[in-house]
């Protein structure tokens, strides 16, 4: 009699178990559908829209451009531009893009402000586990400048050509850079 209550309260719980993991997998296949708008990394390929992209390859400036919208939001835009001048356009990509995964010329910040960063490599440059990881550093970098711009001038900066002559200097050194940037931001094209 012991032996057959206790397969039946193992088979109630099995049931329950069962029938629980089916409702979970039902409620993520309908919450998959509405999560259209997000950017689900799996394994090495990075998912967003309709865009099934790998992350050991650096995308097209408007692949990046695409994922940037979503993943660094106002200052996509921004991001694209400067991977431009830093690392090359299509298919003519830096050592450190290449090798560090680090397309925007990022340094590692230390524990200065929050970063993706997997370590310094040279010359101080930050060091990502891929491409995406490094558009979410700029995102960090990009949100402690836009409060250092808001505690200097006391508002948002206005465009991203406010934000260029607000980061020159600290950002990057060189005059070239900014007049790069500047002339890249004028003929942007992408979507």
């Amino acid at each position: 009699m012991r032996k057959l209550l206790a397969t039946m309260v193992f088979v109630i719980m099995f049931v329950a178990t069962a029938a629980t993991l089916n409702q979970s997998r039902t409620l993520k296949l309908e919450s998959d559908e509405t999560e259209k708008d997000e950017v689900v990394i799996s394994g090495e390929t990075l998912q967003y829209d309709t865009l099934q992209l790998s992350l050991k390859t650096i995308p097209k400036a408007q692949h990046l451009y695409t994922v940037a919208k979503k993943s660094v939001g106002r200052w996509a835009k921004l991001f694209v531009v400067i991977k431009i001048e830093e690392s090359g356009a299509d298919g003519q990509n830096s050592y450190y893009a290449k090798n560090y995964g680090n397309l925007t010329g990022m340094r590692f910040p230390g524990t200065g402000r929050k970063t993706t960063a997997l370590r310094s490599g040279h010359n101080f440059y930050a060091v990502f586990n891929h491409w995406h990881d490094c558009m979410l550093d700029f995102m960090y970098y990009m949100e402690v400048m836009d409060s250092k711009f808001e505690a200097k001038y006391g508002r948002p900066a206005k465009d991203e050509y406010e934000m260029v002559n607000f980061m020159f200097g600290s950002f990057n050194i060189y005059g070239k850079w900014k007049t790069d940037v500047l002339w890249l931001l004028n003929h942007f094209r992408y979507k």
